[in-house]
């Protein structure tokens, strides 16, 4: 199945990425979405899946960790890089002109500065990225990412990997249990436990997929694995809920996702939203700032009419979608022509990476 391509996973991803956008609405949808922060959880496992079709194959035929590293950074820098310089204009702005809670200040905004150019969480701050705090999730996922690569021979080993996926997952089950929440890994506060979460995920996402050909499930329509995000993050499942879905629901999603395919108008919404997943997710937060800024010249405010809230939504997933059409896949693709070839004999599968 390395052709295969994993539509319905990509139409997760992007519902996904949605959810996290209205849970930074709180404004407009009040605590309707009690339990959307799984939505990072249900990145890091579909990222373990994906990343492991795309790039195992090319590990075994001699890719080497470094290579592989510098195409992880080619994919996630551009965004990053427009998402954290449009949240350091923000911050400037505020600094210059905004008087108020949560005050942005020069000796707050340039400290954070030098870390935030290359991806590190920020040592001064209370937020490990303050410019644009969701790009916390992505500094996991690219530690993940590295654990991954240099003990790669050793998890290739069956049996090794479930050892990492079961001790990681005890680890977040404690860390639960300690700090009440599994919304960890924003801060400098939960920075430990956020390895425990990003690692479970990640590691069963790998297992997942190196076992998914062998597991034998009934078919489950698409529209119902797309609408299964939203609705777990409706449910007020408190910490232990939402510990139980991210141990064993949201893998089981995807793993269903996995073995489902999709077409029609269907697909079509999987493809588009699945493109422009990563670009809204890192660009939600200033998007969202500029957006109320613009309304704030109107004499208006977001939580003013109820449809500005999904307005808004629907705006940031079209212009996202032609972003990465437009402008983020040639970037890609340009950086990638930097990158030193794979070593010989290294093969390429179907399935763009995450």
């Amino acid at each position: 199945m390395t052709a295969r391509s994993f539509r319905t996973l990509d139409g997760i991803r992007g519902v996904a990425a949605i959810c996290i956008v209205a849970h930074h609405m709180p404004q407009c949808f009040g605590s309707w979405l009690l339990s959307a922060q799984m939505a990072v959880d249900m990145f890091f496992v579909l990222s373990g899946f994906v990343l492991a079709h795309v790039y195992e194959p090319r590990f075994r035929a001699g890719m080497t960790p470094l290579h592989f590293l510098r195409l992880r950074i080619v994919r996630l820098y551009p965004l990053y890089l427009l998402g954290t310089t449009l949240g350091i204009l923000q911050a400037v702005l505020m600094a210059l002109y905004y008087q108020g809670p949560d005050i942005w200040n020069w000796p707050r905004i340039l400290p954070s500065l030098p870390f935030a150019a290359v991806m590190l969480p920020a040592p001064f701050d209370k937020y490990l990225f303050p410019f644009n705090a969701v790009m916390w999730s992505i500094f996991f996922e690219l530690a993940a990412n590295l654990i991954w690569v240099v003990f790669w021979r050793r998890l290739e080993r069956t049996g090794f990997l479930v050892a990492v996926v079961i001790g990681s997952g005890a680890l977040l089950v404690v860390d639960t249990f300690l700090f009440k929440t599994t919304a960890v890994g924003m801060g400098w506060n939960t920075f430990l436990p956020g390895f425990p979460r990003v690692l479970y995920s990640f590691t069963l996402g790998i297992l997942l997929h190196r076992f998914h050909r062998a597991v034998t499930l009934r078919r489950v329509p698409p529209g119902l694995l797309l609408v299964a995000m939203p609705v777990l993050a409706l449910l007020p499942l408190g910490a232990y809920g939402q510990l139980f879905c991210a141990l064993v629901v949201l893998p089981l999603i995807v793993l269903l996702g996995a073995k489902t395919e999709t077409s029609g108008m269907t697909r079509l919404f999987c493809e588009r939203t699945g493109v422009a997943s990563y670009a809204v997710y890192a660009l939600h937060l200033p998007a969202l700032a500029f957006f109320s800024g613009l309304l704030l010249i109107f004499g208006l405010q977001i939580e003013d009419s109820p449809l500005l809230g999904p307005i808004f939504i629907v705006l940031v997933v079209l212009g996202c979608v032609l972003l990465a059409d437009k402008i983020e896949t040639p970037m890609r693709r340009w950086l990638s022509r930097l990158v030193p070839g794979p070593a010989p004999g290294a093969v390429a599968v179907g399935r763009k990476e995450s």
